[in-house]
């Protein structure tokens, strides 16, 4: 079902829509098929039965099995430039980009009960690991700046419970808990020892953003931030230049005080 789930997203891409609008084209309720993409589970006969109804362009064979072409008027023969770009598609994966934004502060977001698919992205099968379950999620917040900054995206996999107690310290990873809400954080990992996460931002302001510990029993899921993305790409260096800067124009104002000062108070032993 899982190949069948990709294609239903490469029809909504081609047409131009979001999953929630492929499923109201359909008459399906909003999530049946974007919680089966992002759960990767199975999906009712009679909604690909829709789907092929109301996308008659696109080949039900194609849909069902992957066999063929896409659209149903296109030939079945394949020349070198077709099968040039399916071996280039072969090596790309898809992952869904979900409608949930990471908490980059330090009280989270809620989030809603189930991930809406609202497009996806695609990568080299070679940056990502074999049948692992990948996401690709939104940024909100500026506790992870300068490392991560707002509305930036970040590729996260899903970790298996087993692998929480040797998750390494000072990596970065998504944590939602039962009552919903998110967080990305850098994490110092004491499950064995204690049984609880350190979660730490990145941000220097401590007083806004600091670090808070999540009990095990209070986390529902944990993803590893494995790549990201971002359209800024502001100048650190010259934004610590500046405050260097500033500091030593305030550290001269402050000595010439210091010289007054002391003037002063020789001006004052004198008499």
């Amino acid at each position: 079902m899982g190949n069948i789930l990709s294609r239903i997203q490469e029809i909504a891409i081609k047409e131009g829509i979001t999953i929630t609008a492929m499923e109201r084209s359909i008459g399906a309720s909003k999530g049946v098929l974007s919680r089966a993409i992002a759960n990767g589970t199975d999906i009712q006969s009679k909604w690909l039965q829709n789907i092929v109804e109301n996308y008659p362009l696109y080949s039900a064979d194609w849909l069902i099995t992957g066999r063929g072409s896409m659209l149903r008027h296109e030939s079945t023969s394949t020349n070198s430039a077709s099968t040039a770009l399916l071996s280039i598609n072969d090596n790309f994966v898809s992952i869904p980009l979900v409608d949930i934004s990471v908490a980059a502060g330090c009280c989270g977001y809620d989030n809603p009960d189930y991930l809406e698919v609202v497009d996806t992205i695609k990568m080299p099968s070679s940056m990502v690991h074999n049948s692992k379950k990948y996401f690709c999620v939104r940024i909100k917040g500026e506790s992870m700046s300068p490392t991560l900054l707002d509305s930036s995206y970040v590729i996260v996999r899903l970790l298996d419970r087993s692998e929480w107690q040797d998750m390494p310290d000072q990596h970065i990873y998504v944590i939602s808990d039962t009552d919903g809400r998110s967080y990305i954080k850098r994490i110092k990992n004491r499950f064995r020892q204690h049984g609880f996460l350190v979660c730490m931002s990145d941000n220097v302001d401590k007083i806004n953003y600091p670090n808070f510990n999540l009990e095990a029993q209070e986390i529902n899921t944990i993803l590893h931030a494995e790549w990201y993305f971002s359209a800024k790409m502001p100048n650190l260096n010259e934004t610590y230049y500046d405050k260097v800067n500033q500091l030593e124009d305030d550290m001269d104002v402050m000595k010439g005080q210091m010289v007054q000062i002391q003037q002063l108070l020789r001006a004052i032993n004198v008499k």
